[in-house]
C-alpha cells in the first residue's frame, strides 16, 4: 500500500473514532423503526455498494471464476437485465437516482443533469437548489429514523451528497427525537479501491446501531476512460473488477467475522452505467452496453441464486437490447430502486415524493419466503 493510501487511512480511522463518538450515538443506537415504518426491520444493516461502469456480461463466464466475491454476492436474488435512468447513462444523475428513487428528468424527477464536482454550497451545489425545492434522500428516512449513516466514495464529486444533505441544507428533523438536519454522519473519499474497502470494513465493524451506507468504488470506470470497456482477459477494465473484487472481499469478510453483521446484513450492488459507446466513455443513453446493468441482492442466508424478474411479477423483463422508457406501464429494475429496496429491507418507509419502487416495489425471495 503506498504512503498516501496509508496517510489516508489514518485519516480516516480518526475519523470513525469521532463519528463513534457524538454525542447522540447511545441514543441513536437505542433508537428503533418509527411507528409509520413500511414493515418490522428484517436487517440492522445495509449497504448500497455502486461499482462504476461495471458492464453486465463481466458477471458471466469466463470472467466469473476470477471474481469470488462477485460470485458469493450472486448467491441471492439478481438480474443482469437491470437499466439506468432510461435518459442519461453518466455518473451522478444516476447515483442521484439509486440514492433518491427518482428519475432524473421529469416533473418528480431529482434534476440534477451535470456531472463533474458540484460548485460550492453558496454558489446552488445542492440538488434541492437544481430543483428549486427540497428532494429527500435514502439518508434522509434512515438518519430520521435513528440509523448511522455513511458514504465512502472514490470521486470528489460525490461532494455534492455531502453538501445536499449536510447541516446546512439537509431538512430538520420533523419527528422526536430530533437527530439534525445533518443526515450523513459519516463521509469519507479514498482514491485507492483497497483503501475504500478497508474503510467500509472498519466503519461497519465499529457501528452501534443500525446502519445504512453508501459504498461506491471508481477503478472500473476510471479503467474505460482510460483504456476502454475491454472484456478480455488481462484488459485494464477486468483488472479493475478484479480490483474492486478484492475489496468486496475485504467487506464480506468484516461481515462473516462478526455476530453483530453476520445475518443482520444486506449488500444491494449495482451501477450508474456500463461502457464502451462511443469508445472510452459512456454517454450514448441508446447503447445497451452503457444502460443494460447488473443489479443484485445479497442477504447472506445462503440461498440459491434466483432472477429478480422471477420473483417481482410486477416487473417486466425487457428484451436484452430494449431501452425502456420512463412512462412504461410496467416498469424493468432499475439502479434507482436500491433506495427504496434498502429501505424496505430495514423495515422503514419509502423516500418522500420517490416514484422507483414505490407502486411496484421488488421482491427478493419467494413469497413463501418472504417472512422470516
Amino acid at each position: 500500500m503506498t504512503r498516501r493510501a496509508l496517510t489516508l487511512l489514518a485519516f480516516a480511522a480518526i475519523a470513525l473514532a469521532a463519528c463513534d463518538e457524538r454525542p447522540t450515538a447511545a441514543k441513536r443506537a437505542a433508537t428503533t423503526p418509527t411507528a409509520s415504518s413500511a414493515a418490522p426491520a428484517e436487517f440492522a444493516h445495509v449497504v448500497i455498494v455502486s461499482v462504476d461502469g461495471l458492464r453486465s456480461d463481466v458477471l458471466g463466464p469466463p470472467h466469473l471464476a476470477r471474481l469470488p466475491a462477485f460470485s458469493r454476492l450472486l448467491e441471492g436474488a439478481f438480474t443482469l437485465d437491470a437499466r439506468t435512468d432510461p435518459d442519461i447513462t453518466v455518473t451522478l444523475p444516476n447515483h442521484m437516482s439509486m440514492l433518491t428513487g427518482r428519475f432524473t428528468l421529469g416533473d418528480s424527477g431529482h434534476g440534477w443533469t451535470a456531472n463533474d464536482d458540484p460548485p460550492g454550497l453558496k454558489f446552488g451545489g445542492t440538488l434541492h437548489a437544481a430543483k428549486g425545492s427540497y428532494v429527500a434522500s435514502v439518508f434522509d428516512v434512515a438518519h430520521d429514523a435513528g440509523l448511522s449513516t455513511a458514504v465512502v466514495a472514490g470521486k470528489t464529486k460525490f461532494w455534492l451528497l455531502k453538501q445536499s444533505y449536510g447541516p446546512s441544507a439537509g431538512a430538520p428533523d420533523a419527528a422526536a427525537p430530533d437527530f439534525g438536519r445533518s443526515k450523513i454522519d459519516l463521509f469519507l473519499h479514498a482514491d485507492a479501491t483497497e483503501a475504500i474497502g478497508w474503510l467500509e470494513s472498519a466503519r461497519l465493524a465499529r457501528a452501534r446501531g443500525r446502519t445504512l451506507d453508501f459504498v461506491h468504488f471508481a477503478a472500473p470506470d476510471a479503467a474505460g476512460h482510460g483504456h476502454d470497456w475491454v472484456v478480455e482477459p488481462g484488459s485494464k477494465y477486468l483488472l479493475a473488477v478484479e480490483e474492486v473484487d478484492r475489496a468486496l472481499g475485504e467487506i464480506l469478510a468484516a461481515i462473516d467475522g462478526s455476530p453483530e453483521l453476520r445475518g443482520r446484513t444486506a449488500i444491494i450492488l449495482t451501477t450508474d452505467h456500463g461502457g464502451g459507446v462511443p469508445t472510452k466513455t459512456h454517454t450514448d443513453a441508446s447503447s445497451p452496453l452503457n444502460f443494460r446493468i447488473p443489479f443484485l441482492v445479497w442477504t447472506g442466508d445462503g440461498g440459491r441464486s434466483s432472477e429478480l424478474y422471477e420473483l417481482s411479477p410486477s416487473r417486466a423483463r425487457p428484451e436484452r437490447d430494449a431501452r425502456i422508457a420512463r412512462e412504461a406501464p410496467v416498469p424493468p429494475i432499475r439502479n434507482g430502486d436500491a433506495a427504496n429496496l434498502a429501505l424496505r429491507l430495514l423495515g422503514l418507509p419509502p423516500v418522500p415524493g420517490s416514484a422507483i419502487g414505490t407502486t411496484y416495489a421488488l421482491e427478493i425471495a419467494p413469497r413463501s419466503r418472504e417472512s422470516r
